[in-house]
């Protein structure tokens, strides 16, 4: 569960962009909040601005953490990290980016944060909250001085594997130092980011059938369907191996093989990879009977195969309480479905396991006080002299809760809106 994301001098962002998923004191939808000790959370946020403010490189500095850990093992010494510092400032390309997650899991608190340039990691630092007070796991400082307060022996022993470009918690975890195991599964597992809800993931037919859970996610899935008014009353997956599509499997194959440089052990493994056709099927109903009628998923129309690509994603993030990003939910979708898909985050019917939603989008629909907190809708604004990006959340701004606030938005009252120049 996310609490704090903290992030600095990457792509728009110069300045420090402090997101909070904590609630304030605001009473309104109490209902919607998750309580944990003293602390109120919010399960949904969202945010709105103009086109190029910033939005979607708030999703991508989350993305970056998740990146950098997945392949901080592989860097081999003085590779370079991909990080895209803000560009418009003297020397800001050779100042570290910097990055702060507070959250959750498994009922403990964790705060995680580091700093780095496209060359190393200048600082890096682990804190857990066994009590209301912070206990540090380690702290690095100056790329290679580390400060251990427990288990001094085995981490002095394990930092000896680490190199500069590479964060210290993904080595540790490597060499099975316990304490930061739970760090890394949320950071790689817990936090999923869809670009675009067609986007492949490894939350897919293929991993829900590996993990026995097809026949509670079609009921998930068609319950989500037909709610959502798409009169969809069953669905077949159909599964073939790769070899076994005839003249689609030789073109295929032709294509792979100049992919993965005719490597006979890769093209074994593509050839015998699975392919999964999915059918629905309509009930229709007659004079005096109903018929069912199947299609294939490429002949339904691009909002349900959207739900279908995007439903095993939200699936596992209710069934496991991950958190979700979602850049530009409106995209391809009817505003009522966007409210939909919101709401499935409030319903605590749905979301027993806390499931946080963050997504971002142009529809003013959804700017309303009767679906949101004024705390849980955020803007991003740029500045035009500096082109750096200021984020910032409704509540600081003090609305009445009876405010029409997609006129006021409109409006320009709250800023995130793009200026036209009449001509």
């Amino acid at each position: 569960m996310l609490l704090n994301f903290t992030f600095k001098n990457y792509k728009s962002y110069a300045n420090t962009c402090s997101f909070s998923m904590i609630a304030n004191k605001d009473k309104s939808h109490d209902d919607n909040l998750i309580s944990i000790g003293k602390e109120r959370i919010s399960k949904a946020r969202i945010i709105y601005g103009a086109n190029a403010s910033g939005k979607t490189s708030f999703i991508d500095a989350l993305e970056f953490i998740k990146i950098f850990s997945i392949i901080s093992n592989n860097l081999v010494e003085n590779n370079r990290i991909g990080i895209i510092p803000y560009k418009f400032r003297e020397n800001s390309y050779k100042a570290p980016s910097e990055f702060s997650l507070t959250f959750i899991k498994n009922k403990v608190k964790y705060c995680y944060s580091f700093s780095c340039t496209c060359e190393k990691v200048i600082d890096e630092k682990l804190d857990v909250y066994n009590s209301a007070k912070p206990t540090n796991i380690f702290t690095r400082t100056n790329s290679d001085e580390y400060k251990f307060n427990t288990d001094v022996r085995l981490l002095n022993e394990i930092k000896t594997k680490n190199t500069k470009n590479k964060l210290f918690l993904l080595t540790a975890a490597t060499w099975n130092y316990e304490k930061v195991k739970p760090v890394v599964d949320y950071i790689l597992n817990d936090i999923i980011v869809l670009h675009d809800i067609t986007q492949p993931t490894k939350y897919n037919i293929s991993y829900i059938i590996e993990n026995n859970d097809l026949e509670e996610y079609k009921k998930f899935c068609l319950d989500f369907l037909n709610n959502a008014d798409i009169s969809i009353s069953d669905f077949e997956i159909n599964t073939h191996k790769m070899k076994e599509l005839g003249k689609k499997a030789e073109l295929m194959n032709k294509l792979m093989n100049v992919i993965v440089d005719n490597d006979p052990e890769q093209i074994k493994k593509i050839a015998n990879s699975d392919i999964f056709n999915i059918k629905t099927i309509h009930n229709i109903k007659g004079d005096n009977n109903s018929f069912s009628y199947p299609l294939e998923l490429t002949e339904e129309s691009d909002g349900t195969r959207q739900l279908f690509h995007f439903a095993p994603a939200l699936f596992y993030a209710f069934k496991e309480g991950k958190v979700l990003l979602i850049d530009e939910i409106d995209r391809s979708l009817h505003p009522l479905l966007v409210e939909y898909i919101i709401k499935k985050f409030y319903d605590t019917e749905i979301n027993k396991n806390n499931a946080q939603l963050i997504c971002n989008t142009h529809d003013t629909n959804l700017l309303n006080l009767d679906l949101f907190r004024r705390d849980e809708i955020w803007f991003t604004e740029r500045n035009n002299a500096s082109a750096s990006t200021e984020m910032y959340a409704l509540s600081d701004f003090s609305p009445r809760k009876d405010e029409n606030i997609e006129k006021a938005y409109l409006l320009g009252r709250y800023g995130g809106i793009p200026f036209i120049k009449e001509e």
